[in-house]
């Protein structure tokens, strides 16, 4: 990103009179004049980064002159990058930092997620699509990029008490791909849309994407149909199929996540056959069930 940044820096010279210097958080200077005396200093985020501006100008007009360039560069850059990731001609083509993952936020209170992902994350991209929150982040596996959105959907719940929809796009490996992960995430994102809360991934909707294409009368008896045999479940039973399903199946990890003895977790699955007629260790009654469980999320 370093190259956008020098563009733009020298565009922005070539039109002002200001002498002024940027300078990395390790103090080196990547940028402009050479100045000797009469020097104040303040610190700026630019493209994501922490920098030192450094002129000769008095520190009120300083903080001025700082908030000029923020806003230029920034506003640059993010335009830039909506279209890098948009498929489009953009700057950033010649050193954009792949591989990376990419994930979408959705939320009505996308302006207090934003100022919290500044304060646990150093090294993403951020920028805001629409409605959305997107970001960036250096990863290049796909199993770490679903643990970083499932922790940063805890932190969304317990540091700004607010529910979102975090839509995983995958690992980007070029331009290309990386089109293809915006696209994804954005069509599951549009697809749950404020009926979902949680994380989402769009190569895991297939159940979900194929039951919005049925009819809605088909849709409607089912879910009637299910919703008698399931009315008796209390909402630790419904949690139990939840985890149990997020864990493929999986007696020992179902147990861990849901911090309980294996004993417990079989005696609850037992309860549930009898009260509904579906042993869940079954895999057409699973399938049921996670039929039932779609229609309930989201129609």
């Amino acid at each position: 990103m370093e190259s956008l940044l020098l563009a733009i820096l020298s565009e922005i010279k070539s039109n002002i009179k200001t002498p002024f210097a940027l300078y990395d958080k390790h103090k080196k200077k990547i940028f402009g004049d050479n100045l000797k005396k009469n020097i104040n200093e303040k610190s700026i985020r630019l493209i994501n980064e922490d920098y030192n501006v450094r002129t000769c100008l008095p520190k009120d007009q300083l903080e001025d002159f700082c908030f000029f360039l923020r806003n230029i560069i920034n506003t640059i850059y993010n335009k830039e990058l909506v279209m890098f990731i948009q498929g489009k001609k953009s700057k950033l083509l010649s050193d954009f930092p792949f591989p990376c993952g990419l994930v979408l936020i959705q939320s009505d209170f996308i302006a207090e997620i934003n100022g919290l992902m500044d304060t646990i994350f150093e090294k993403v991209m951020l920028t805001r699509i629409d409605d959305m929150l997107l970001f960036l982040i250096p990863l290049s596996n796909l199993e770490e990029l679903k643990e970083t959105s499932s922790a940063l959907y805890q932190t969304i719940a317990e540091e700004v008490s607010r529910k979102a929809t975090i839509s995983i796009g995958g690992i980007a490996q070029s331009q290309a791909e990386l089109t293809k992960a915006f696209s994804d995430a954005k069509n599951a994102l549009q697809f749950a849309s404020k009926k979902k809360y949680g994380v989402i991934y769009y190569p895991e909707m297939t159940l979900e994407f194929f039951i919005s294409s049925l009819p809605a009368e088909i849709r409607h008896n089912y879910k009637n149909e299910m919703s008698v045999k399931l009315k008796s479940l209390d909402n630790d039973m419904i949690n139990t199929i939840r985890v149990f399903f997020d864990s493929n199946l999986h007696i020992a990890e179902t147990a861990r996540r849901l911090y309980i003895h294996r004993n417990t977790l079989i005696y609850r699955l037992d309860r549930i056959h009898s009260i509904t007629g579906l042993d869940l260790r079954n895999f057409k009654d699973a399938i049921k069930m996670s039929i039932y469980l779609v229609l309930n999320d989201f129609f």
